[in-house]
């Protein structure tokens, strides 16, 4: 990894272990200094992942599409979402009132609600969702697996949740990424940022697909209605 990119991920991992401990506090705190942390993330080391995340959302949104927008942050991705001509309504969501505040300045566009709510409990009816979008949310939680599982919960029959993260990959690669992780987060515990191989969120059913990017540091997953969330279930890999 260049030394630049490897200094911007230095700065951005170290924002996002303020996550353990009094993880909505934190973020409430570092709400302001976020986006250009996030702006660096996405322009660079998850550009190709994002840009498979946008073309999957592409795909999938259906004309008057309600959307759920977990983790949503400062807005970013809210943003991406509301430009799509086929956006019906998106709702928000986010653990922290510092950041709902920066996004809901952001984007005053009345297909928008702001949500302040938890990602693994959410606070919606069974189907109410045509589609889920989560961008570098379900590897910040104690149990991603349970986050997943609401995701397809909220959806409807006929929608898809679609979902972005970050995990170790295997290798040297691992190893300097763990390396990395404990010199910005010394204080957040042993790769509480990123999920190792075997936490992993799994996915089981023919209409899911999981790709990965940047030597496995990025995987975007889609999961449908009929999908098992399970721990039971070997991640699924690229051939």
């Amino acid at each position: 990894m260049p030394p630049l990119e490897r200094e911007r991920l230095d700065a951005y991992l170290g924002l996002l272990g303020l996550h353990r401990g009094d993880g909505v506090a934190a973020y409430d705190a570092a709400a302001r200094a976020y986006d250009g942390f996030a702006r660096i993330w996405d322009n660079c080391i998850a550009a190709p992942a994002l840009a498979h995340f946008n073309a999957l959302v592409t795909e999938h949104l259906a004309p008057g599409a309600n959307v759920l927008d977990a983790g949503a942050g400062t807005g970013e991705r809210t943003r991406v979402l509301l430009s799509q001509d086929t956006v019906g309504h998106v709702v928000a969501l986010d653990g922290s009132q510092g950041m709902l505040a920066l996004a809901e300045r952001k984007l005053r566009d009345p297909r928008v609600v702001f949500v302040r709510g938890d990602v693994n409990r959410l606070p919606f009816p069974d189907n109410s969702f045509d589609l889920v979008a989560s961008t570098w949310v379900v590897e910040t939680l104690d149990d991603p697996r349970s986050a997943v599982r609401e995701f397809v919960r909220v959806i409807k029959p006929d929608g898809v949740a679609i979902y972005a993260f970050c995990s170790l990959p295997e290798g040297r690669g691992g190893a300097l990424l763990k390396r990395v992780i404990d010199l910005a987060a010394p204080d957040s515990g042993p790769l509480s940022v990123l999920l190792p191989e075997p936490e992993r969120p799994f996915h089981h059913c023919e209409r899911s697909s999981l790709h990965q990017f940047s030597g496995g540091l990025t995987t975007v997953a889609v999961v449908a209605k009929c999908c098992v969330i399970e721990s039971t279930h070997l991640p699924c890999k690229l051939p």
